[in-house]
C-alpha cells in the first residue's frame, strides 16, 4: 500500500511546481493536473502520473471541495482557497510578496548559485535542468505535507518561493557572509581549505575520479602505500601525516604533491581505482559517464530508469524510476 493513496491532489501550477504534484502521485496520492485552455509549455515527464482536465470545464469547485491539497502558483478562476475549509493551499511562487516574472535560470542566477559554479576565469555555469523550480517544489512538497499532518479540523496556508528555496540551497555562501563578511566566488576544480586549495576532479586512463589531499592521515596512508606499490609515490613517501595540517601548507607544496598524484592517476581505470579505495579507505569515487549511469546493474535493480513515450516529441525516453520504495518487497 502506498503510504499517500488516501489523499487526493489538485495540481495547478505550472513549469514551476509540477515536480510537486509528481512527487505526491509517486507516494500514491490521487493527483489531478488543471490544464489551462490556452495550453503551456509542460514537462511530460514530471506530469506523466498525473490524470488531466481542463482548467475552463466548470468543474473546478467540485474538485476542490474533493481535494486535500491544492498546488497553484497564483490566483484560480471563479474560486477562493479559503472558501473550502479542510484544504491544504499551497502557493508556490517565484518570489515571496511579489508577482514578478522570472525563469528558472534567473532564479538562479539570484540566488547566487550561479555565482559559485565554474572556473573563476570563465563565466559561471549553469547546472543541468531546472534546479531553482526543482528546490521550490521539494519545499512545496514539505510545506504540503506538513501542513496535512498539523491539519486536524481546519485547512491551513503554505507559502513557498523557489527563489528563497534556491538561497537555502546555496548554504555556504551566506553562511560566509553572516560570519565573516566575505563573498565567495568560483573556485572551479578546487577544494579551498584553510590557506590553500586542493584538486577535487582527476583525469585517470579512462575518464576521471574525484579525490583530494585533506587532512585525513587514514586516507592519505592508504594512497600513498598504493602509489609506493608502483614506485610513484616521489616526495608523498616520506610525509608524517598526523604531523603536518594539509588545509595550512602554501600552495607550492600541494601543486608538487599534486603532479605526482596526477601522474600516478594516469596509469590507472577508474574500476581499479574504485576497487583499491573501497578496499582500503582512500577516499576516492569514479565519475560515472552518462552510459555507465544508464546501464548500471545497480540502478537496473533497483528500477532507477523506465522508458518513457513522450507524446510531445513521439520519442522514446529514458526517465528516472519510481522516486520513493514504500513496501518491505520493493526494498529488498
Amino acid at each position: 500500500m502506498m503510504m499517500l493513496n488516501h489523499l487526493t491532489i489538485i495540481d495547478a501550477t505550472g513549469e514551476l511546481g509540477a515536480l510537486a504534484g509528481h512527487m505526491l502521485a509517486q507516494l500514491g496520492a490521487s493527483v489531478t493536473r488543471l490544464v489551462p485552455a490556452e495550453g503551456e509549455k509542460a514537462d511530460p515527464v514530471w506530469n506523466r502520473d498525473k490524470r488531466c482536465v481542463a482548467l475552463d470545464d466548470g468543474d473546478l469547485p467540485s474538485l476542490l471541495s474533493g481535494a486535500d491539497i491544492l498546488l497553484r502558483n497564483g490566483p484560480l478562476p471563479g474560486v477562493a482557497p479559503a472558501d473550502y475549509p479542510h484544504l491544504i493551499d499551497v502557493l508556490l511562487t517565484p518570489f515571496a510578496c511579489t508577482d514578478r516574472p522570472a525563469t528558472d535560470l534567473t532564479l538562479m542566477a539570484r540566488s547566487g548559485l550561479l555565482h559559485i559554479g565554474g572556473d573563476p576565469d570563465r563565466e559561471p555555469l549553469r547546472l543541468p535542468g531546472q534546479q531553482a523550480y526543482a528546490l521550490g517544489a521539494i519545499q512545496a512538497v514539505i510545506g504540503a505535507l506538513t501542513a496535512l499532518h498539523a491539519r486536524q479540523d481546519k485547512g491551513q496556508r503554505v507559502t513557498v518561493s523557489a527563489y528563497q528555496s534556491a538561497v537555502l540551497a546555496n548554504y555556504r555562501e551566506p553562511v560566509m557572509w553572516d560570519w565573516a563578511g566575505k563573498v565567495g566566488g568560483r573556485q572551479g576544480n578546487l577544494l579551498v581549505r584553510g590557506k590553500s586549495g586542493v584538486n577535487q576532479v582527476w583525469k585517470v586512463a579512462d575518464g576521471w575520479v574525484t579525490w583530494a589531499l585533506v587532512d585525513n592521515p587514514g586516507m592519505m596512508r592508504a594512497m600513498v602505500a598504493l602509489m609506493q606499490a608502483d614506485d610513484m609515490a616521489g616526495p608523498l613517501a616520506g610525509v608524517e601525516w598526523e604531523s603536518i595540517l594539509v588545509a595550512d601548507l602554501p600552495q607550492e607544496t600541494l601543486k608538487e604533491w599534486e603532479k605526482v598524484v596526477g601522474a600516478f592517476f594516469a596509469t590507472k581505470t577508474r574500476a581499479f581505482l574504485a576497487d583499491q579505495s573501497n578496499r582500503h579507505g582512500m577516499g576516492l569515487s569514479a565519475i560515472d559517464e552518462p552510459d555507465d549511469v544508464l546501464n548500471s546493474a545497480h540502478h537496473a535493480a533497483r528500477s532507477a530508469f523506465t522508458d518513457f513515450a513522450d507524446p510531445v516529441s513521439g520519442r522514446t525516453l529514458r526517465v528516472p524510476g519510481p522516486l520513493f520504495r514504500t513496501s518491505r518487497e520493493d526494498a529488498r
